[in-house]
């Protein structure tokens, strides 16, 4: 008789056994939204295999930038004036290295045996339920493993999305590493944003703040957080409304706002106190909720992940075709079963995925904070 841990032991019994009670999947009683990992899954682009990096050219500057002002402006001349030319040298490659990702589960033949399921061949690629196990399993173990698997990949695809690429430098780097509380420091894909600044995003954070403070020219790009307040029309849909002009001035389109609860609970608040008027008047029923919030196509979406990083008082604002998700061909959600040990009965299943977040344009992106 195998011994079995106490852990384990009470996995198997949640998983099977006694026909008389309720039968079907196990209530999912954790799983939150993940809007940004939907978004930047569903928006993905692909690059092929064979290549080191994942390069965008990208140009912020324009004219003569080795000899400022040197034949590269409109001059008048007479007759046979002597005139000058300049060649054009300012195309920049934002360099992004991709990136490989792997989780995977084991599950031992016993633990399988005692869900009633026998793996028919080596790799357990193909599985047979035994006679009547449709009655007396409570939750099928083998599939409760393999959707855990799944919520596992989710959520830990969806961190790394969030992160800025410090905790694992081994894998993808996300939307914190692009659009980030001070941006007029750094190195983002090779490109250094104290030199180029046209490659910053906006920010009103506290890091923003305190660099303000110490370079007041440096408010051109943002500055402290903002105190939400319902007087003049709202504080804090004003200042939107005044960034949406910044993040659009280069061509961007801002169509993605992602908030944390605190957040989304100011912009609620000034909206009421400013008046939220329709033709219909209040809806029927008294219900006093707020629909979505939009501004020009945005609608500011909450995103618990937020609340879950501490950021529940930040939102970030931008446009999803300039910062997304590049996945190699072939190699995304890529499912491996790999051969078991000859010595023992073990069932593996492992999921990778090969990709990194890219940046075209950072200008049209926003992280702002209130106080």
């Amino acid at each position: 008789m195998p011994t079995y841990t106490a852990p384990l032991l009470n996995h198997i019994a949640t998983a099977a056994l006694d026909y008389w009670l309720n039968r079907g999947s196990a209530f999912q009683e954790a799983i939150q939204e993940k809007p940004l990992l939907a978004m930047m899954e569903a928006k993905k682009k692909t690059f092929p295999g064979g290549k080191g990096n994942i390069i965008i050219s990208v140009k912020g500057d324009y004219g003569n930038t080795s000899a400022p002002g040197t034949g590269d402006s409109l001059v008048g001349y007479q007759l046979a004036d002597t005139v000058t030319y300049y060649t054009p040298a300012n195309l920049a490659q934002a360099v992004y290295p991709w990136k490989e990702h792997h989780i995977g589960l084991t599950l031992t033949h016993s633990e399988l045996k005692s869900d009633g399921i026998s793996v028919v061949d080596t790799n357990g690629e193909t599985t047979s339920e035994h006679t009547g196990r449709d009655v007396t399993v409570l939750v099928g173990l083998l599939d409760d493993a393999l959707q855990d698997l799944s919520e596992r990949y989710a959520i830990s695809l969806n961190n790394l999305l969030w992160g800025n690429g410090t905790a694992d430098p081994k894998a993808l780097a996300g939307i914190g590493a692009i659009v980030t509380d001070n941006p007029t420091t750094g190195v983002v894909a090779g490109i250094d944003r104290s030199v180029k600044t046209w490659w910053r995003n906006r920010a009103y954070t506290a890091a923003m703040g305190t660099a303000v403070t110490g370079t007041p020219a440096l408010a051109a790009w943002g500055g402290a957080p903002i105190a939400s307040s319902a007087t003049n029309g709202g504080v804090l849909c004003q200042q939107l409304q005044r960034e949406y002009r910044q993040l659009t001035r280069y061509g961007g389109r801002p169509n993605t706002g992602l908030c944390g609860t605190d957040f989304l609970s100011a912009l609620e608040t000034e909206l009421r106190a400013n008046g939220n008027y329709s033709m219909q008047g209040f809806a029927s029923g008294k219900d006093i909720s707020i629909g979505t919030i939009s501004y020009m196509g945005t609608d500011f979406e909450y995103d618990p992940t937020l609340d879950q990083l501490g950021y529940n008082k930040r939102c970030y604002w931008f446009d999803n075709r300039d910062i997304y998700l590049v996945a190699m061909q072939d190699e995304w959600r890529h499912q491996h079963n790999p051969a078991r040990p000859p010595d023992q009965y073990v069932l593996y299943r492992g999921i990778t995925c090969t990709g990194q977040v890219c940046a075209r344009r950072i200008n049209s992106a926003l992280v702002i904070d209130i106080a």
